[in-house]
């Protein structure tokens, strides 16, 4: 009797005793939640690092999301939901069977870059520029040779975004090299490679689909210090101030085409009149014959010319210029 008494005893004390982590949860205070570090394989990316990264791609996101609208005839938005660091081991074998991949490369750098749609998106993507309206069953079949040939171009042209993606951080000139299953994604890149894999979420007409873009730390290794910001201003302030750059730039501004366009004389009557011209019909000019002709570029007048004729040709010759008045 005196054993069940104390055991009764024990266990209300049990039941009555104040939970520790109820008591904190009360009070508002949020434990934090401690990830595992483990110190044999250390990470080679910093924070600072893996947020330019999500900067870069936020931009990506943007054009992709444009692409898409425009090419399938339907709103579509493309979020970054996260860029991570792991082993390329890790990311394949987590990789479904059915997925597609487009191999590349980011010239001047090394290393293959990897770029995946999962088989869902895909077939939204390929029924969509057909035609299709994108309601498809999805038989987990093999793709088609023409289906190939049509990702093909798709990949090529989403790929082209990744130089102004870019642009902020490393000159890259993307170059594709081919199509995949996922029965060829350990041939890409070395399995204990490390990787940076970036997740897109692509969302056309309510449903959602995965596209994964995976680089190697040996691409990423060669512009290591630009993906810190700190580098970057002071590295683009030094262009802004180089006299070099401004040259350049000049350039290429001095190989930029523009209109002229010359105003041999204007007037103004009515719709009536206007409506009932007639091949032979004269209409009188506010401008006398020796006037000057206007030369504009775009809708302002930078010129006066006088109106001639070279080679058999219609011809202005610049009178004078309006922008040195100014």
């Amino acid at each position: 009797m005196k054993d069940i008494l104390s055991r009764l005893s024990s266990e209300d004390l049990e039941i009555n005793k104040p939970n520790q982590k109820s008591l904190m949860e009360n009070k508002g205070i949020k434990q934090k939640v401690i990830k595992e570090y483990d110190f044999k394989i250390p990470k080679k990316f910093t924070k600072e690092q893996l947020r330019t990264l999500l900067g870069v791609y936020e931009i990506y996101a943007r054009h992709l999301s444009s692409y898409l609208t425009a090419t399938l005839r339907t709103f579509c938005r493309v979020d970054v939901t996260a860029v991570e660091e792991t082993k390329y081991i890790e990311y394949t074998n987590l990789m479904p069977d059915s997925s597609l991949l487009g191999i590349f490369e980011l010239n001047p750098f090394e290393g293959n870059v990897l770029m995946e749609l999962s088989q869902d998106l895909t077939f939204i993507i390929i029924d969509m520029m057909l035609g299709g309206i994108g309601n498809v069953d999805i038989n987990n079949r093999d793709y088609t040779d023409i289906e190939m040939v049509l990702m093909k171009r798709f990949f090529k042209n989403i790929i082209s975004f990744f130089k102004d993606a870019w642009s902020g951080v490393a000159d890259v000139e993307p170059v594709f090299i081919k199509t995949e299953t996922s029965n060829g994604a350990n041939q890409v890149m070395h399995l204990d490679e490390v990787v940076v894999a970036v997740t897109l979420n692509v969302n056309i007409k309510g449903t959602s689909g995965k596209i994964s873009v995976i680089l190697p730390y040996v691409w990423l290794e060669s512009i290591n210090d630009k993906l810190y910001t700190r580098f970057r201003l002071a590295e683009k302030k030094n262009d802004v101030d180089s006299e070099a750059t401004k040259k350049i730039i000049l350039e290429k501004i001095c190989k930029t085409s523009i209109f002229i366009t010359a105003i041999l004389g204007n007037t103004m009557m009515r719709t009536k009149d206007l409506l009932n011209l007639e091949v032979g019909d004269i209409i009188r000019l506010n401008e006398k014959p020796g006037d000057f002709v206007k030369l504009n570029v775009a809708s302002k007048t930078w010129y006066c010319a006088d109106l001639g004729l070279k080679n058999s040709h219609k011809a202005v010759k610049i009178a004078k210029s309006l922008q040195e008045e100014m």
